[in-house]
């Protein structure tokens, strides 16, 4: 007797569904095991950078410098991997908690402030006023969030260019704004920018690094602080991200 239809279909349901939670355990799995000799990579490189093998003429600093960056580009890969995993799982959780979100600016802006000096940038940030209220939000993961943002202004963003950086007050949340005088966002592309591993034409024609995994994860981690995130952009005269967080009682 034939099988019917609907019976017909239903391996196929459960065989994609297998499928898809193989591929988040291989992963997973996979990004874990990288991190030991990546991190074990690091140190050594740090130990050659420091003489701790004798000392390194200029060319082999350059080569140890490189290999250091690439290894640090490695790294950034494998941790965006397991958030993404540990997000698609349900596995990633916000701990909310009253957070200064101009004093994480302050850091990120710190942490980057050799490279923005390197670009020769004119970088601003301006706090409508001070002391700055507290969002509600979880510090490590919401600093990750605005420092994909404010990594991409200035990583799409030429030399001597300018970003401005902005939090006020919009009723009851923050609003925070990073505006840069980049390259732009197609028309064509704007509606892709928060998907997986999507990165924009004019963006890959540069030759940045990237993931293309960044944008996700910030969009996920403003939403799940009660938060919005939204940008308006035009190729040639720069891209604003804009994005609310609730305030701390």
């Amino acid at each position: 007797m034939p099988p019917n239809k609907k019976s017909a279909k239903k391996p196929k349901k459960v065989q994609k569904q297998t499928l898809g939670a193989i591929q988040s355990d291989f992963i997973s799995l996979t990004s874990h095991q990288l991190r030991t000799p990546l991190s074990g990579t690091k140190w050594l490189l740090e130990l050659l950078q420091k003489g701790s093998a004798g000392t390194l003429n200029k060319k082999q600093k350059e080569y140890i410098e490189k290999i250091y960056h690439e290894n640090e580009r490695m790294i950034a890969l494998v941790n965006d991997l397991l958030e993404v995993t540990r997000l698609e799982s349900g596995e990633s959780k916000l701990y909310l908690r009253p957070t200064d979100v101009a004093a994480v600016v302050r850091n990120i802006l710190r942490e980057k402030e050799d490279i923005i000096k390197k670009k020769r940038m004119h970088v601003t940030f301006s706090v409508e006023h001070e002391p700055f209220p507290y969002a509600r939000t979880e510090p490590t993961k919401i600093k990750q969030a605005i420092s994909n943002i404010i990594t991409n202004a200035i990583t799409y963003t030429p030399e001597n260019g300018k970003i401005n950086i902005d939090l006020r007050l919009d009723g009851d949340l923050v609003l925070g704004k990073v505006s840069d005088s980049g390259v732009g966002i197609p028309d064509a592309d704007q509606k892709l920018v928060f998907e997986k591993f999507f990165r924009s034409g004019n963006v890959l024609r540069m030759e940045t690094t990237g993931t293309g995994l960044g944008l996700y994860i910030t969009k996920a981690f403003i939403e799940a602080s009660g938060g919005k995130i939204w940008f308006k952009s035009k190729v040639g005269e720069g891209t604003t991200f804009y994005f609310t967080l609730p305030l701390a009682n």
